[in-house]
């Protein structure tokens, strides 16, 4: 089992012993321990819990909660298997206390799903106040900052609730007014690398809420999941999606947008665009290539997903292609991802130092796969049908959880490849 999955009880390390030590309740009058499974991992479609080999809650769907089940107190083995095949993909080691209510929350993706284990017993706040915890369980989107604002508040000036927000990591429960607020995620220090805009949580006064954020399918943006004390789970998806236009033609001047977002503006060709948020229920993609407007019709895309809107060919005649965007670290440590994008006519072949990675990258298609870290790389793609070199890196560095793309653009006569990192 991954070392990550063995040290899941991360909550216990990093919020405050006042978050989940301190037992202010009464849990009735029976002596057992109340246990309870959160399933905050889109990975995971179906888990079940087990403690000492014993069900307690079963087939429990992503982003949801089970109820309560007892269990007597003690040192204790938890499981979190999947609910299709019966596969153990987390354990953790826990102490469970008698009258004392437990979430277990499994979290993660695959091949590195973790718990955590909430104590659910906070002493109730004063009548106008409310309490609130914030859980970062998306890893794979890193350090996060928290705002919790007035509805109409700007982020400029504003201090964070939580701030540097690590994988695994909560703020621990503090203390505010209560009322309704505007929740904004951020990337750690950047205001502008919005993860999550939640315009309306409502905390009501006397009570104990843990906020949830999820990791999106793209891994980058956020979902929310606010969980209240020894009540219920509700989700609070992430509505947007992250698109970038691509323009692989060889010359001419292109636009682009979805709804009011700019995603081109008369760049000229070949050109990568930088991702832009829209609404992830959006269906067309207008586009001006030399003057010539069309649009297109696009297929249903993820909430929280990243996608390439990849333009290729003649102006008059050019093609689109959508592509779905895995921008998460690799599970494993020591590692980088690595895919190429062809937006040429012609197959092509990825290679990390003498090594096929991919093979035979049709037009319009992605490909690729994970390598080991290093600083110095020799990095070709190549002619699949003739073998021959459309493009070189000789000293390309794939540092330890990033992530990066080559985009293969142009004529077939005038290809040449470009490097994008990613993460």
């Amino acid at each position: 089992m991954h070392s990550q999955n063995r040290n899941t009880l991360t909550l216990w390390l990093s919020l405050s012993c006042a978050a989940l030590l301190v037992a202010c309740g009464g849990g009735g009058s029976h002596k057992d321990a109340r246990v309870r499974l959160l399933n905050a991992s889109a990975d995971l479609s179906s888990a079940d819990l087990f403690v000492e080999n014993g069900k307690l809650a079963s087939s429990i769907a992503a982003r949801s909660v089970s109820a309560y089940a007892d269990r007597g107190p003690g040192g204790l083995s938890l499981q979190i298997r999947s609910s299709g095949d019966g596969a153990t993909v987390a354990s953790s080691p826990a102490t469970l206390k008698d009258q004392t209510h437990y979430t277990v929350i499994a979290y993660g993706r695959t091949g590195a799903i973790r718990t955590s284990l909430l104590q659910e017993d906070q002493e109730a706040p004063p009548s106008g106040q409310s309490k609130l915890m914030v859980l970062n369980l998306a890893p794979e989107a890193g350090a996060l900052d928290v705002f919790v604002t007035a509805p109409d508040a700007s982020l400029a000036g504003a201090t964070p609730f939580a701030t540097n927000l690590a994988g695994g990591a909560g703020s621990g429960y503090l203390t505010r007014n209560s009322g309704s607020f505007r929740v904004r995620v951020t990337g750690t220090g950047r205001t502008d690398d919005l993860r999550l805009d939640l315009a309306d949580l409502k905390l009501d006064s006397g009570a104990v809420t843990t906020l949830v954020l999820t990791g999106g399918s793209g891994g980058v943006l956020v979902h929310g999941l606010t969980l209240a004390q020894r009540g219920e789970a509700v989700r609070r998806d992430n509505p947007m999606a992250r698109v970038r236009l691509v323009a692989a033609m060889a010359g001419g001047r292109v636009d682009g947008s979805i709804g009011e977002r700019k995603l081109l503006d008369a760049a000229a060709a070949p050109v990568i665009g930088d991702y832009t948020q829209v609404p992830a229920a959006a269906s067309a993609l207008r586009t001006s290539l030399d003057g010539q407007e069309t649009v297109r019709t696009l297929p249903a895309m993820t909430a929280g997903g990243d996608y390439t809107l990849l333009l290729r060919g003649p102006a008059s005649s050019a093609t689109l292609d959508v592509l779905t965007d895995k921008n998460r670290p690799p599970a494993q440590a020591g590692q980088a991802r690595l895919r190429l994008v062809n937006g040429l006519a012609q197959p092509v072949s990825l290679n990390f130092n003498y090594s096929p990675l991919a093979g035979a990258i049709s037009p319009g298609a992605a490909g690729g796969g994970t390598v080991t870290a290093t600083t110095s790389a020799l990095l070709t793609v190549t002619a699949t049908q003739s073998a021959a070199a459309l493009h070189t890196e000789p000293s390309f560095a794939a540092l330890a959880d990033g992530v990066y793309t080559v985009f293969m653009l142009g004529g077939d006569g005038t290809a040449r490849g470009v490097v994008r990192r990613e993460r």
